[in-house]
């Protein structure tokens, strides 16, 4: 079978940045047990915004069973669809690099085009699947309207509005939707776009566990060395709204002001803009904001801290929650995180707090402090998410796809 995909640059044999992000990690993952396990090949499209020049598409790496092209897209036109002042076609808007991409699949000739992850760029990769006609797969990593909604203040209200239908396209066109749990597919069909059940279903995000409990007991070149007689509680994630790192903030305080022996670390990237300078500031203040990790760096993170938090207000499937039960170290997350199902279907419903009440969640984290996350709940996480399970489940996908 030939996948065709969309890449991501820290997944390149010359990739100088940290993997960061669900589908990034995802695909790193998959495209090891393709190449280890299977003969399918795997063709990634890499997209590039530019601000001046051509639209052009050129091969850019060639090793194993993988091929990789990269499509400069300019900027303008992805602006003229985030900034439209009327709802117009974004396939006029973007002809050309749909274009490119349709000259790309029928010289390569893929089985199946596999959408990790939703957005412009992969709508771009829809659409030239329809026009080609070729079975599109989708894994829908994340809610992308209720992320516009939270990032609203980017957009304008047109250009929020084509965005949302470019999403129900997916449904439209796709052959198959993948969820990563019930919630947020029942998000999905209730907000976004109501599919055939015939043509979705749910397979959880894969994680390597056995990988990463190894990098968590091996002596490494990162020590994280934390007072021992602190209470040490961690938050990784990007800087967003989304992520929520106001009520990371807004917790230190309030540890603070009740003078708890409790010190916050924050795994995160605060943007080097003026935009971010005043809250940067006040983050720091209160929190150790520590540079994004390697996998190795995340391990040893995670193996120092007490505790993590996720206070995110909508995450469907966050790799940190693996990666703690994989470390065996507790997390609280919101109730707006898609494992909120899990925890309170077995057992660790005291481990889902609601951070919009500050004092309220300082108290629940003080009476957890010092537990252990309920044994059902994380064997039953393991079992779900375990890497080889998940990705046999993909390719059968693939496979039916095809075959119809």
């Amino acid at each position: 079978m030939h996948i065709l995909s969309n890449a991501f640059p820290s997944n390149m044999p010359d990739a100088e940045q940290i993997s960061q992000g669900g589908p990034a990690n995802f695909a790193h993952l998959f495209i090891k047990h393709i190449v280890s396990r299977t003969t399918h090949r795997w063709t990634g499209v890499l997209f590039e915004s530019v601000s001046a020049g051509a639209t052009a598409c050129e091969k850019k790496h060639t090793f194993q069973q993988q091929e990789y092209y990269q499509l400069r897209v300019l900027r303008s036109a992805l602006q003229s669809v985030v900034a439209a002042k009327k709802i117009v076609d974004p396939a006029l808007l973007l002809k050309k690099p749909i274009q490119y991409i349709v000259e790309l699949i029928e010289a390569q000739k893929p089985d199946i085009i596999f959408l990790n992850g939703f957005g412009i760029y992969n709508w771009m990769l829809l659409k030239a699947g329809e026009i080609t006609q070729t079975p599109v797969v989708i894994q829908h990593a994340g809610i992308w309207t209720k992320e516009l909604s939270i990032h609203k203040k980017r957009y304008s209200a047109a250009g929020r509005k084509i965005m949302e239908l470019m999403e129900q396209d997916s449904t439209r066109i796709a052959s198959f939707e993948i969820f990563l749990n019930e919630w947020s597919k029942k998000y999905y069909h209730s907000a976004i776009a109501n599919g055939a059940e015939q043509n979705c279903g749910v397979v959880p995000l894969p994680f390597d566990f056995a990988s990463f409990k190894k990098l968590v007991a091996q002596k490494s070149a990162t020590v994280f060395a934390f007072d021992s007689a602190t209470v040490h509680i961690g938050i990784i994630a990007r800087w967003d709204d989304i992520k929520n790192h106001g009520a990371v903030l807004a917790l230190a305080k309030e540890a603070k002001r009740r003078q708890l022996p409790w010190e916050f670390h924050a795994v995160t990237s605060i943007p080097e803009t003026d935009q971010y300078t005043r809250a940067r500031a006040a983050y720091a203040k209160h929190v150790d904001i520590v540079p994004p990790l390697d996998r190795e760096g995340i391990a040893q993170f995670c193996k120092a801290v007490d505790l993590l938090v996720l206070p995110s207000r909508f995450d469907v499937s966050p790799t940190v929650v693996l990666e703690a039960v994989a470390s065996n170290t507790p997390i609280v997350i919101s109730p707006t995180v898609g494992f909120a199902d899990a925890f309170q279907k077995w057992g660790g419903k005291n481990w889902v707090v609601d951070f919009t009440d500050t004092a309220h969640a300082a108290g629940c984290i003080k009476k957890l402090l010092g537990k252990p996350m309920p044994k059902q709940l994380l064997t039953t996480i393991k079992q779900n998410h375990k890497a080889t399970t998940v990705f046999v489940a993909y390719l059968q996908i693939f496979k039916n796809a095809l075959a119809r």
